[in-house]
């Protein structure tokens, strides 16, 4: 999860909890890119209150927005609001009046100066609280007087504030000068660029090489495209037509077949979905990596320019892991806009370089992922592709045969994992800088 602000204007209008349980009952009912639209308070540091979300990305308020973005936030904005009011008729309906009344309490117009966007995603802060209001402006009586000190004579009060004064410039810049003769002898012994390179950058504005030794002998470069699209979250066992059919229905029948308790719904939602066992996998694989190579990660935000997560060195794995198993799946399949910012963070034409696009099917944005691969291999011929894919439904199959790939497909947890190996075999145990 990540902070989208330290508020102190605001408060709360119930328990930490009573505002969890709240989208809680969202997501019980929902995928998750309804509950996501409300942020989460917690109890920051110095008990400052704290508004949290789980969605990837930058976030930007409002009014930082253009005009189209805007009007697309809001558009997305009114259909969650839909979908939870037609959640709250129902759970009335049903003879839950405590869960529905208090969904009810979610339904309203978006005030713009808590409205978020996350990737074109809405997210709302301050919902459920009260803004606090300025207090009037107290009087403070006035002191008691002090009996009078006793009266120092002029000459040697002059002299005790002369001495004082003196004395003063020094006690400022004591602590200047040991910290500049510090740095001093830092900088005459220590090769700081050499040990730390991060702070001072290579000068070109690119992303520096994992391996320095000179041109030859250079590790391949290597960027992992992870699907973070909505089917994810179904079951690992879900096929191509249980997909079909999933996403086929409107939110409004999935959430209708899912309280009838509709056996094939719920076995799709249930289990150990794709989104763990990738996260899982490709975890394992990240941890085995030569320590010279450099580890890109693409991930999506819907259809729209994917998310590019960075380029992570040995030293930030474990960061790297972390974000990873924070991950969460939602919306549309950028597929081919995400295999071109990928192809833009390696060279593919003097350095080998690997792409791993570990996915669940084919692009869905209205997007030819076979088109991009093909116009990849032409321009960056020392560029491969190894897909691994989830469903075993070959829809992206191509993107491995126009790089010379190889196509890695199954449904099962442990062997996925293997597969994942097989796939990155080139990049976990050679050292390419001897």
């Amino acid at each position: 999860m990540q902070r989208i602000l330290r508020d102190s204007q605001v408060i709360l209008g119930g328990t930490f909890e009573s505002y969890q349980a709240k989208v809680a009952l969202i997501h019980r009912h929902f995928p998750p890119s309804i509950g996501t639209m409300f942020a989460l308070p917690r109890n920051g540091q110095g008990d400052t209150l704290e508004w949290w979300t789980e969605l990837p990305g930058q976030p930007l308020a409002f009014d930082a927005l253009t005009k189209d973005e805007q009007s697309h936030l809001l558009e997305r904005y009114a259909q969650r609001q839909q979908s939870l009011g037609r959640l709250a008729d129902e759970l009335v309906r049903r003879g839950d009046t405590g869960a529905g009344e208090s969904l009810r309490t979610l339904i309203g117009p978006a005030e713009h100066q808590h409205l978020y966007s996350l990737n074109g995603e809405p997210v709302v802060i301050r919902w459920g609280a009260d803004m606090v209001k300025a207090a009037a402006p107290s009087v403070t009586p006035a002191p008691a007087p002090r009996p009078a000190a006793p009266i120092t004579p002029p000459v040697a009060r002059v002299a005790a504030a002369s001495r004082r004064r003196s004395f003063r410039p020094l006690l400022w810049l004591l602590p200047l000068l040991l910290l500049l003769a510090l740095g001093w002898l830092v900088y005459l012994l220590w090769p700081l660029d050499r040990y730390w390179p991060s702070w001072f950058g290579n000068g070109s504005g690119t992303v520096p090489y994992a391996c320095r030794e000179g041109e030859q002998g250079l590790p391949p470069e290597f960027v992992l495209i992870f699907d973070t699209s909505g089917s994810m979250n179904l079951n690992i066992a879900a096929t191509q037509e249980d997909e079909e059919w999933y996403f086929g229905l409107s939110e409004f029948r999935q959430m209708m077949l899912r309280n009838m308790g509709n056996e094939r719904l719920l076995s799709l939602e249930s289990g150990t979905s794709r989104l763990e066992v990738a996260k899982d996998s490709v975890s394992h694989i990240i941890n085995q990596l030569h320590p010279d190579i450099d580890t890109g990660l693409i991930t999506y935000a819907g259809c729209g320019v994917p998310v590019k997560q960075g380029i992570f060195s040995m030293d930030q794995r474990e960061q790297l892991v972390t974000g990873i198993q924070s991950l969460h799946a939602y919306d549309g399949t950028p597929l081919a806009e995400s295999l071109v910012a990928a192809a833009g963070l390696v060279d593919g034409r003097e350095r080998d370089a690997t792409i791993i696009a570990f996915v669940d099917g084919a692009d869905g944005c209205e997007q030819d992922q076979c088109q991009v691969a093909a116009e990849i291999a032409q321009d960056q011929p020392r560029l491969t592709i190894n897909v691994v894919d989830v469903t075993k439904g070959g829809l992206s199959n191509c993107l491995a045969e126009q790089t010379g790939g190889q196509v890695f497909s199954s449904q099962d947890a442990i062997e996925i994992s293997s597969m994942l190996q097989k796939a990155s075999a080139q990049l976990l145990n050679a050292s390419h800088c001897e």
